[in-house]
């Protein structure tokens, strides 16, 4: 894990193999931190190598391999393959988490898919997976950048009914997005509301 988070992949490869030689075959753990190493220095295609080598050896991947997989790919900018991996995840009865969700959430949000996100968002709730503040705010502020402000600001606006708290990174999401549409006024408002909620304006580390 050390030498990947260093992207010293060739050190972490070749005690990958002696492992092996030694007969001390990889787990999904091992095959997870390796494939996440190479997946967080753009180096998805390298990855994929060792997500097929899984099969092969007989390791089952489990959600966080998968997560891992689909957050590269969403990285990478390949939103429809990443959308495949989400897919056959789910065919091969492996089951997303809060975070498979946020990642794809934050990878379509991210290159303006909002329509599609909020489809993801549906299948979600669906599926009996409550979304939290994470899963909200990506959207918001995926709905700001769009320049969907109106629609950010009703998503804020439901969120006491959903039972849920806007977080600092709620409040900073939305009050940009006020103030790139000349909503001054509100934004304003909306800082006010943030320094009555407890959230001291130092915190607000994105708010100039």
């Amino acid at each position: 894990d050390g030498l990947c988070m260093y992207s010293r992949f060739y050190e972490a490869e070749q005690m990958f193999g002696f492992m092996v030689s030694k007969g001390c075959f990889p787990d999904v753990v091992t095959y997870s931190i390796l494939i996440n190493g190479y997946c967080k220095s753009r180096k998805v295609e390298h990855g994929m190598r060792l997500f097929f080598e899984m099969s092969q050896r007989g390791v089952v991947r489990n959600t966080v391999t998968y997560t891992i997989i689909i957050q590269g790919y969403c990285r990478a900018g390949k939103l429809n393959v990443a959308e495949e991996f989400f897919k056959q995840m789910v065919f091969c009865g492996v089951p997303p988490n809060i975070i498979t969700y946020n990642v794809l959430l934050h990878g379509l949000c991210d290159n303006g898919k909002i329509e599609k996100a909020l489809v993801v968002l549906e299948d979600m709730q669906k599926s009996g997976m409550d979304a939290d503040i994470v899963t909200y705010n990506i959207i918001i502020r995926g709905m700001c950048k769009a320049g969907e402000v109106a629609d950010a600001w009703d998503l804020y606006c439901s969120l006491s009914l959903k039972g849920l708290v806007p977080d600092i990174w709620t409040y900073t999401t939305m009050m940009l997005g006020l103030y790139k549409k000349g909503l001054r006024r509100e934004a304003d408002a909306l800082f006010r509301k943030m320094k009555e909620d407890g959230i001291l304006p130092s915190e607000c580390y994105g708010y100039s």
